[in-house]
Parts: C-alpha cells; sequence; structure tokens
C-alpha cells in the first residue's frame, strides 16, 4: 500500500491529523525511500514527528516505538520460529491498542502487542487458536500485563 499511495499517505501524516501509526520495516523502507536517513530508527523518527504516537514492528526483533520524547526497544515475544505471519501485524496493533485503552506505558503497549501478535504466528491460517489463546495469556502474566476477560 505504501508504494502505491505513497505521496498521498505523506500528505495525510503532515497533515497532523494522525494520532497513531503502526508500520513494518518493509513499509517504513517504502516511506522512506529516496531519503538520505533510511531504516526503522530513521522511519521511527519521520512518524514521531507527525504522530503522538508511530510504532515499526521489527518482525522476529520485535519493535520500536515512540510517543513524545519516549522511545522504546521491545523485544519478540517467545521463541517459536513463524509458522506463519498472516495476520501478525493486525493482532500487534489489537494488542498495543489494548494496552494503550487500559493506560499502560509505552513500553507496555509494545509487549502486550507482541504477545498479541505473537500468538497468532504460532499456527497457519491468520487464526488465533485456544492453545495459542493460552500461549498469550500467558506470556502476558509472565510480562506482568493486564489479562483480557478470559474466554468462554
Amino acid at each position: 500500500m505504501v508504494r502505491n499511495f505513497r505521496s498521498p499517505l505523506l500528505e495525510l501524516l503532515q497533515s497532523g491529523n494522525i494520532d497513531l501509526c503502526f508500520a513494518n520495516e518493509d513499509e517504513a523502507a517504502e516511506l522512506l525511500r529516496g531519503e538520505e536517513k533510511v531504516g526503522p530508527e530513521a522511519a521511527l523518527e519521520f512518524l514521531g514527528q507527525y504522530c503522538k504516537w508511530a510504532v515499526v514492528t521489527l518482525s522476529s526483533n520485535g519493535c520500536i516505538a515512540k510517543h513524545g520524547k519516549e522511545t522504546v526497544r521491545v523485544p519478540a515475544v517467545g521463541e517459536v520460529k513463524a509458522a506463519d505471519a498472516t495476520g501478525a501485524g493486525d493482532l500487534f496493533a489489537s494488542g498495543f491498542l489494548y494496552g494503550l485503552a487500559k493506560g499502560l506505558s509505552l513500553e507496555e503497549c509494545c509487549k502486550a502487542g507482541s504477545c498479541s501478535g505473537g500468538s497468532v504466528i504460532r499456527a497457519l491460517g491468520g487464526e488465533v487458536t485456544p492453545e495459542n489463546w493460552q500461549w498469550m495469556y500467558k506470556q502476558m502474566q509472565i510480562k506482568g500485563l493486564p489479562l483480557p476477560n478470559m474466554r468462554n
């Protein structure tokens, strides 16, 4: 999407109407195509100029995030090799937003996102299996994060 709609996306970012932006490494690289400074850190700084919260996900290397002057780097959760990355970005975003809604710190929001995103990559098909929901709850407990209501 960034490749095909780069100009309008840059205009939208620069409008000041975006509070929160998520980008994966590829999207971040495409956003800065042709710039002198490139890479996830440069993309985070760029996004942070226009958004209150900016997050760049780094696959198995976790994520980096910025809110105001605060910047954090959070490692990925778990030691598993991704079976299928389908849905990982969406689940990361949902976990991050859950943390934000709960009033967690930037680092804790990233940890919640990492737990959530990590739950979907453990199986094929972009669906979180019941066993992987349990894995996510356990990871959140280990990290000291508040748990969502358990599913029946």
